[in-house]
């Protein structure tokens, strides 16, 4: 599998095909994440205790790493520390991941087509946006020093009707509000030395969909593989805490 959903041969830099990338290829990448946690919690799995096990009348006949093993079973204790493993030293492990992954990000640099000063999305309204920026909530505080809301849907989708349409599609039942910085002045920043960490740390998140026009799209097409494979452990994880917390 390559290791780019983007591929360098693929010249359509559109968002429906980075959005269509993305779904083929998740379903191979949360395998291949998911047989990578387990070979790492095997390496905990007791072998053949049930040849000198006291406890009698055991049903549990397929030793899997989910089944509902007794409090003095070894099988139980294998549990107790595979969740122990995931929920502090494997956990610390995906951070060390996260931040190579963000680090990378330094290589590249904005191309200052002003797209993600044009046209921001929140799934929060204004009003709640300030509520949660009064609670302390610092990112909440940050965005509504920069960003106000478009008047209507119509307006933010004459921005950029194509960006416009995939947040739409993929939040589907859920509300996205819409939001735009009034200090662009063209495609630069008219308050550029007072930017906040929002603007300077953009984009945060290596998995959002960026405009087409967004230089930094170089960069999630180098880390596309190591993001994806990072947030399908992440999902799993939750999963296991799920199932043995």
């Amino acid at each position: 599998m390559s290791n780019n959903f983007f591929s360098s041969q693929n010249k359509d830099n559109s968002l429906k095909s980075q959005h269509k990338n993305l779904k083929d290829n998740y379903e191979q990448i949360f395998i291949e994440a998911a047989e990578s946690i387990r070979k790492e919690l095997d390496a905990f799995k007791p072998e053949n205790p049930c040849s000198n096990c006291n406890i009698k009348d055991c049903k549990i006949e397929k030793k899997d790493i989910f089944a509902p093993y007794p409090s003095n079973c070894k099988y139980k204790d294998w549990q107790i520390k595979a969740l122990t493993f995931l929920t502090i030293d494997y956990k610390q492990k995906l951070k060390v991941l996260y931040k190579n992954i963000m680090d990378k990000k330094n290589n590249y640099s904005c191309g200052k087509c002003g797209a993600c000063c044009r046209l921001a999305a929140s799934e929060y309204s204004y009003e709640q946006l300030k509520q949660r920026a009064n609670k302390g909530d610092k990112y909440s505080k940050e965005f509504i020093s920069v960003f106000v809301p478009f008047k209507s849907e119509d307006d933010a989708k004459t921005v950029n009707p194509e960006y416009f349409e995939l947040l739409n599609k993929l939040v589907e039942d859920e509300k996205i509000y819409y939001y735009y910085c009034p200090k662009l002045n063209g495609n630069l920043c008219s308050d550029y030395e007072n930017r906040p960490n929002i603007c300077k740390d953009f984009p945060h998140n290596p998995l959002k969909l960026l405009p087409s026009e967004c230089s930094f799209n170089e960069w999630k097409n180098e880390i596309s593989h190591e993001a994806m494979l990072l947030k399908a452990k992440v999902d799993i994880i939750e999963f296991y805490k799920g199932k043995l917390g």
